[in-house]
């Protein structure tokens, strides 16, 4: 039978007690300034709580753990969360992640930050775009907040921004400024001679396949930052690489781990191969025919490709397979025979195919060490998707799209072979799959977690009430999804 819902830990349901009594305060005291006809006063209360938890020895941990739980409740309303954000943020909380906040909260929340938050080292701004307007305040929180290490703000960064972290933030090592943004090479050269030039250590800049940064501008980034290791997101790295080598410096050499280009010619596998001995993980979008072979020297330990030829990534294993942990290949042109892969890289952890133009298992080799597998809008018989299912044993977590199945089938596979570890089912199409499979996976599976997509299966919403009656008795923690199709 799956796991039993765990036991809440004393301090968790310590935090979430003392949470609910803050927001159970505050909205107390509002209900009767209301009954009143009365604006309510905030600061009093402000002053009464921080009191008490003052009074109770609350820790800077406390401080942080309780803006973590109320920040990201989705019950709470924005005039609840805004305020406890003014109550509980002081020097002493190390890291804040600000949620998601209506517009009119956002020049209020960084007039916060900028006042309160001194003792920050990090600091999450996804859920406050900030607008032009505003931008003097995010200004004002760079320079107040020197301790500050990882800075997050997707869409919003400029020129003048990256100028006052350069100028302040001296202690930075991770920034994330990416999606689109108006950075220009004057924003990028600020960055490149201001104070963290040499504790950066990773940069997410530009969006996903679009050159919205000049990759010219990127290789002035990754020659003014010594220590650089990860540049996420930017889809052109080999291009700044290979500006570089050709135009710069032709004994360059850096130390990035992570490098995603989009379509790779031979000159700049050349490149990359050349300017990161450190390489360890490569995600190639539209590679040139007949270049992977360049890569059978490097040492990967990750590797993602989209649109590319599955003989060439079959041939390339074999040479560098051993290395690899994380394979991830979509779009792959023509017939990939996975025992192939299973003889070249035995180390793999995580094996996901998607687009595949089809795929064969017919060998009895076996991963030992495989915990993800993932199959979508990839053809694969019947029998070839069973017997290589059935000799990954160690598998925690298998998602494939669309199977033919039957209960028997589920029924032999679990039976004949011990799947002690899986945690997590997902079949999207399942059209002859019954309460019968879920129940045997429940009884065979000591780990499982989940099993979905059950609006995909042979079960009706009878079956779904009867089998969520089960879990409740039991107090199991497995999850049937989707939660929200069946009553």
């Amino acid at each position: 039978m799956s796991k039993k819902l765990p036991v809440r830990t004393l301090s968790e349901l310590t935090l979430a007690e003392l949470a609910g009594t803050i927001v159970g305060a505050i909205g107390a005291m509002v209900q009767t300034s209301h009954a009143f006809g009365l604006p309510p006063d905030y600061t009093l209360l402000m002053v009464e709580i921080n009191s008490y938890l003052d009074n109770l020895g609350a820790t800077s941990n406390i401080y942080e753990d309780l803006l973590r739980v109320i920040l990201c409740s989705d019950s709470l309303e924005a005039s609840m969360r805004f305020c406890c954000l003014q109550m509980l943020l002081n020097e002493g909380v190390q890291c804040l992640v600000t949620e998601i906040f209506p517009v009119s909260y956002y020049e209020r929340i960084l007039q916060v930050i900028a006042a309160q938050g001194r003792g920050l080292r990090q600091l999450n701004m996804k859920g406050v775009w900030v607008k032009e307007e505003s931008m003097c305040f995010m200004f004002e929180i760079v320079k107040r907040l020197p301790h500050l290490t990882k800075l997050t703000m997707p869409h919003i960064a400029n020129d003048n921004l990256l100028k006052h972290i350069a100028d302040y933030s001296r202690a930075m090592r991770q920034l994330d400024i990416s999606g689109e943004t108006d950075i220009t090479e004057i924003g990028i050269e600020y960055l490149c001679y201001g104070e963290c030039r040499n504790t950066l250590t990773y940069v997410d800049i530009g969006s996903l396949g679009e050159e919205n940064i000049c990759h010219t501008d990127v290789a002035l980034l990754l020659m003014s930052l010594p220590n650089l290791a990860t540049l996420q997101s930017y889809s052109f790295v080999g291009r700044s690489l290979e500006h570089i080598l050709g135009k710069k410096d032709a004994g360059f050499r850096c130390r990035l781990v992570y490098v995603h280009d989009t379509e790779t010619d031979a000159a700049t596998l050349d490149a990359i191969v050349r300017a990161c001995p450190r390489l360890e993980d490569i995600y190639l979008d539209s590679p040139e025919a007949g270049i992977l072979e360049k890569l059978r020297s490097v040492k990967l330990r990750r590797m993602k490709l989209y649109k590319f030829s599955s003989y060439e990534l079959a041939d390339l294993v074999q040479h560098a397979g051993k290395s690899l942990y994380h394979l991830t290949a979509i779009k792959g042109y023509g017939p990939l025979e996975i025992d192939r892969l299973v003889r070249c890289c035995p180390n793999l952890i995580d094996l996901d195919f998607y687009m595949m133009d089809s795929l064969t298992y017919a060998g009895d080799a076996s991963f030992v060490n495989l915990q993800g597998l993932e199959i979508l809008s990839s053809p694969i018989q019947k029998p070839s998707l069973r017997r290589f299912i059935c000799h990954t044993t160690s598998l925690r977590r298998l998602a494939v799209d669309s199977v033919t199945f039957s209960d028997e089938d589920i029924s032999s596979m679990v039976i004949e072979h011990d799947f002690y570890q899986l945690e997590d089912v997902w079949f999207t199409s399942a059209p002859y799959l019954s309460i019968a499979s879920v129940e045997i996976l429940m009884d065979r599976c000591p780990e499982l977690q989940s099993v979905g997509q059950l609006s995909g299966w042979a079960l009706t919403p009878d079956d779904v009430i009867l089998l969520r009656g089960i879990l409740k008795s039991c107090n199991s923690s497995l999850v049937l999804s989707p939660a929200s199709i069946f009553p």
